[in-house]
C-alpha cells in the first residue's frame, strides 16, 4: 500500500530507502509469531516439537514481513524511477506503507506504482508455491509447510490490496482508471476515497457479525483495519485538496517577513507576559543582532514549572538553530507543511543565506487555503494543515 505519511524509529536502507519499524509493528509481529507456533503449524503437523513450530515460526513470519517490505519495496522504486520522491517504508501495525512524497503526474505512472504491488506479492506467492513443490514429500515437512503458507499469505496480501478501496492498491489502481478517463485527479480521488470509505464499513460490519457469533478476536481485527481504512481514505482526499489549494504557492509570496525575535537573555517570565499573552503566536525566533539562534516555542515552557519562569532565561529552553528549521524563500508552500509536520516544528525560518527574511507558520498555511477555499466557493469541508 502507498501512500504520503506515517513517521516512525529508525530501521535500515534497502537500495537508498530508508525502512523504519513503527512500535506497533512489534504487536503484530508477536501476534503472528504466536499464532504460527502455537496455532498453525500444530494444526498442520501434530507430532511437531514445541521448540521446532517456535524456530519455525520464527522463520516463517520474518519472511512473511520481508515480503510485506518487497511489495512496498516494488511500489517505491516504480515510484522513484518515475521521479517520484520517495522518502521511505515504514512498518507498523496493518503491515506496511510506502511514504511517496507527490502525486504522479500523470494516470498511467499511478496505475504503474498501485499494480506493481501486488503483482510483487503474487510473484513471491508462486515462487514459495514452487519452492514447496521442490521440497515436496508426503507428509509434508516443515519446510514445506512454511513454504506453503508464506504462498497463501503472499496471494492473499494481493489480493487484499488488489480490492477497489482506496488506499489500498486496488483502490489506487482504479483513481487511476477513473482519471485517465475523466482527466480530474479531484474527481476520481472522491470517487475512490468514497468507495475506500464504503468498503471500510463493509470490513467493521463483518467484523461486528463475527464478533456476535463467538470470534472475537477475528472480528476485532476486521473493525480496526476497517476504522484504519476508512481514516486513511479520509486523510488522503483531504491531503488532495490541501496540495491543490496550495499548488503553485511558495514560501516567499506567504511569509510573515518582519518576523518578531526574542533576546535569548529575556526571562521566560516575560516572555510569556508581554510576548505570547499579547500576540496570537505558538513560538518566536530567537535572535543576538542579524544572529538566528534557534526558536523558542510555548510547548517548551510548559515544561519548566511556574516558580522558575522569572529566573530562567530564552537561551535556557529553545530549540537551538538547526538546518531542519530551515527553508528558502523560492521553496513551495506545500513543501514547508511537509517539513514542519515531519519535524514537529511550529514554525520554519525563511533564510536568505545567513539573514533571517521571515517566517512560516501552519497557520499561514491554513489562512491560505480557507482564502483560497472562500474565493473558488468550495462547499466540502476546508482541509486541515
Amino acid at each position: 500500500m502507498s501512500t504520503e505519511q506515517h513517521a516512525a524509529s529508525p530501521g535500515f536502507t534497502i537500495a537508498g530507502i530508508p525502512i523504519r519499524i513503527d512500535v506497533s509493528w512489534l504487536l503484530i509481529f508477536a501476534l503472528v509469531l504466536w499464532t504460527m507456533s502455537t496455532v498453525y503449524l500444530p494444526s498442520q503437523m501434530p507430532e511437531v516439537g514445541r521448540i521446532e513450530a517456535w524456530i519455525a515460526g520464527l522463520v516463517a513470519t520474518g519472511c512473511f514481513f520481508a515480503s510485506i517490505v518487497f511489495h512496498e519495496l516494488a511500489h517505491a522504486l516504480v515510484a522513484r524511477r518515475a521521479r517520484i520522491p520517495v522518502s521511505g517504508i515504514t512498518l507498523f501495525l496493518f503491515g506496511g506503507v510506502s511514504r511517496i512524497e507527490e502525486e504522479p503526474s500523470e494516470p498511467k505512472v499511478e496505475l504503474r506504482i498501485a499494480l506493481v504491488g501486488p503483482l510483487a506479492s503474487f510473484v513471491l506467492a508462486a515462487a514459495f508455491w514452487g519452492g514447496s513443490a521442490a521440497l515436496g514429500s508426503e507428509p509434508p515437512s516443515v519446510s514445506v509447510v512454511v513454504l506453503r503458507y508464506l504462498a497463501w499469505i503472499n496471494a492473499g496480501l494481493g489480493l487484499f490490496n488488489l480490492l477497489p478501496g482506496f488506499p489500498l492498491d486496488g483502490g489506487r489502481a482504479l483513481r487511476a482508471l477513473v482519471w485517465w478517463r475523466t482527466g480530474s485527479l479531484q474527481r476520481a480521488t472522491r470517487l475512490a476515497s468514497n468507495l475506500g470509505r464504503g468498503f471500510s464499513v463493509g470490513l467493521m460490519v463483518l467484523g461486528a457479525i463475527q464478533m456476535f457469533g463467538g470470534a472475537l478476536v477475528g472480528g476485532l481485527w476486521f473493525i480496526l483495519i476497517g476504522l484504519f481504512l476508512r481514516g486513511m481514505a479520509t486523510s488522503e482526499y483531504r491531503g488532495l485538496l490541501l496540495r491543490t489549494a496550495l499548488e503553485g504557492v511558495d514560501v516567499a509570496s506567504v511569509m510573515v517577513r518582519t518576523p518578531l525575535c526574542v533576546s535569548p537573555d529575556l526571562s521566560l517570565r516575560a516572555l510569556v507576559d508581554e510576548r505570547f499573552l499579547r500576540d496570537a503566536v505558538r513560538a518566536y525566533p530567537v535572535c543576538e543582532g542579524e544572529r538566528v539562534l534557534g526558536v523558542v516555542s510555548i510547548e517548551r515552557l510548559r515544561e519548566v514549572p511556574a516558580a522558575e519562569l522569572a529566573t530562567r532565561r530564552v537561551r535556557d529552553v529553545m530549540t537551538p538553530m538547526r538546518d531542519a528549521m530551515r527553508i528558502e524563500p523560492g521553496d513551495s508552500l506545500l513543501a514547508a507543511i511537509g517539513k514542519m509536520a515531519r519535524e514537529r516544528l511550529p514554525l520554519l525560518l525563511v533564510m536568505h543565506g545567513e539573514k533571517l527574511a521571515g517566517i512560516v507558520t501552519r497557520g499561514t498555511a491554513q489562512h491560505v487555503v480557507e482564502v483560497r477555499r472562500m474565493l473558488a466557493a468550495e462547499k466540502s469541508p476546508a482541509p486541515q494543515v
